[in-house]
C-alpha cells in the first residue's frame, strides 16, 4: 500500500471554468461575473485542498469468465472490466481525493455567494482531477521503467461495470481510510471530491478509447471539443 502527498498544482483558470461545466471562451465572452468568481475561487480556494492518493497493485493469478483473480484473494468482476484488462499482468487500484474543506466552503458559500460557490466547486473538480492524472501518470512511469505499459485508468460508473459494482471491489483492494476516504452503502465516496480507478500494468497494453465506453460520449463537450 503507497501513500502519496507530494502533488503539484498548475491549474489555470480555464480548468476552473470547465471544473464548472461552462466553456471558457464563452464565459469570457459573455459571463465576466462568472470569470471574476473563478478567478477569485483559484486565489482563495487552494488553502482548502488537501491532496491524497493511495495506491495498492496486486498480480492477476487467473482469468475466468467476465472474472479476474488477484493474489490475496480479491477479484474484479464484469465484462467492461475484463475486457479492459485483458493483457495485464498485475492491477494497481488508486483512490485519489483533496479532502472535505474545499466541498465544505463550497457549500457554505452557495447561499450568500453562489458563483463563488459554483466556482469552488469548480476548481475541487479541476483539482482532483489534477491529482487522478499525475497519480496515473507516476504509475506509468514506473512501469515504463520497468519495461512494462499501463492501460488508460478506468473508473466505475458505466453500464458494463456501475458504482455499486466497481466501487466495492476497488475499495476492497486498499485501505481507503489513509486517504479520509469511505464508501457509503450507495456506493457513494465521502468526500465527494474523489476519483477511484484501476488500471492495467503488462507487457503489451491495449489503450482502449474511453470515450467510446463512456455513457455520456455522444453530449460531453470534451469530446466535441
Amino acid at each position: 500500500m503507497e501513500h502519496w502527498t507530494d502533488f503539484v498544482f498548475t491549474l489555470s483558470l480555464d480548468d476552473i471554468l470547465r471544473g464548472e461545466g461552462a466553456d471558457p471562451a464563452t464565459a469570457r465572452a459573455r459571463r465576466p461575473a462568472l470569470v471574476k468568481a473563478a478567478s477569485a475561487a483559484g486565489h482563495q480556494g487552494f488553502t482548502k485542498v488537501k491532496p491524497v492518493a493511495v495506491i495498492h497493485e496486486a498480480e492477476i493469478v487467473e482469468r475466468r469468465h467476465e472474472q479476474i483473480f488477484l493474489k490475496g484473494g480479491k477479484t474484479l468482476t464484469g465484462p467492461l472490466i475484463t475486457r479492459h484488462l485483458a493483457g495485464a499482468e498485475r492491477v494497481a487500484a488508486g483512490v485519489c481525493t483533496i479532502g472535505a474543506g474545499l466541498e465544505d466552503l463550497s457549500s457554505s458559500l452557495m447561499e450568500e455567494n453562489p458563483l463563488l460557490g459554483l466556482a469552488l466547486d469548480g476548481l475541487g473538480n479541476a483539482a482532483v482531477e489534477s491529482v487522478a492524472q499525475q497519480t496515473c501518470r507516476r504509475i506509468g512511469d514506473r512501469a515504463q521503467a520497468a519495461g512494462l505499459e499501463t492501460s488508460a485508468a478506468l473508473s466505475p460508473g458505466e453500464p458494463d461495470w456501475p458504482v455499486d459494482v466497481g466501487q466495492p471491489q476497488i475499495f476492497s483492494l486498499l485501505e481507503a481510510g489513509q486517504a479520509g476516504v469511505h464508501l457509503t452503502e450507495g456506493g457513494m465516496m465521502v468526500p465527494k471530491k474523489t476519483i477511484s480507478f484501476v488500471v492495467g500494468i503488462g507487457p503489451h497494453m491495449e489503450q482502449a478509447d474511453l470515450c467510446e465506453l463512456c455513457s455520456m460520449r455522444e453530449r460531453c463537450r470534451y469530446r466535441h471539443a
